[in-house]
């Protein structure tokens, strides 16, 4: 299944339609995608709505194709730390499962009979690494920006990057490793401004526009960045 937003916007066939009232897609059984738009809609409107409406698209392949079973990761890509570090399996009892780390390598102790195992030691690796790296930057932008938040928690989530509450609490996704400094620092900022308007009204954007002025193509670039993934992390 193609993620790629891009990739999926090829395999779409866009269709004039004088009967239609409104833009439609629709996925046929064979994976086809038609995007249909009536004669008051411009083509470069009907590519805009496609390029929103991608995750949905991704999710009806996804059923028509399932993807294969993502296979154990040889090395974690950590763009925010610019950190590459190679991952190595040992076939061990399951009672004496556990993670090695040393000398920018991690090592996994497991039953190979099971490999959710590893998986699992994996995402707890990587839940405590996010939050030792993420917690500096939080902090360091909160000073910057006087846009307090109070305590901060770090989890495995399939599709948001963070979330503010109304006490200020603040929640990242672990899987922010993966995905470029700039990007990183986007969601922070985001999920800070929430801490003044829990909405996304106007003023919301203003206040996220005077740390973040490239705020939109960030965003975009947001929407695009499943690639960057591994798809082990959602795989139980």
């Amino acid at each position: 299944m193609p993620a790629d937003t891009d990739a999926l916007l090829a395999r779409c066939n866009f269709r004039l339609s004088r009967r239609a009232r409104y833009l439609r897609i629709t996925v046929s059984r064979n994976g086809e995608i038609t995007v249909t738009r009536p004669a008051h809609v411009s083509r470069g409107e009907a590519i805009a709505f496609a390029r929103s409406r991608h995750a949905w698209i991704a999710r009806q392949l996804t059923k028509i194709h399932p993807p294969e079973p993502a296979t154990p990761p040889a090395q974690l890509q950590l763009r925010l730390t610019a950190e590459t570090l190679p991952v190595s399996y040992v076939d061990t009892p399951q009672h004496m499962a556990r993670l090695r780390e040393a000398s920018g390598q991690l090592e996994l102790h497991f039953d190979h009979k099971h490999p959710e195992q590893g998986r699992e030691l994996l995402r707890q690796w990587l839940k405590r690494r996010a939050r030792s790296t993420l917690e500096p930057h939080l902090r360091t932008l909160s000073t910057q920006t006087s846009l307090p938040c109070n305590r901060l928690s770090v989890r495995l989530q399939r599709t948001r990057w963070g979330s503010c509450s109304a006490r200020r609490d603040i929640s990242l996704n672990a899987k922010l490793l993966f995905l470029p400094e700039a990007l990183v620092r986007h969601v922070l900022i985001h999920e800070l401004a929430h801490t003044v308007h829990l909405n996304h009204s106007p003023a919301f954007w203003r206040l996220v526009e005077q740390y973040d002025p490239r705020w939109r193509s960030h965003r975009r670039a947001l929407h695009d960045a499943a690639p960057l993934i591994p798809a082990w992390l959602d795989q139980r």
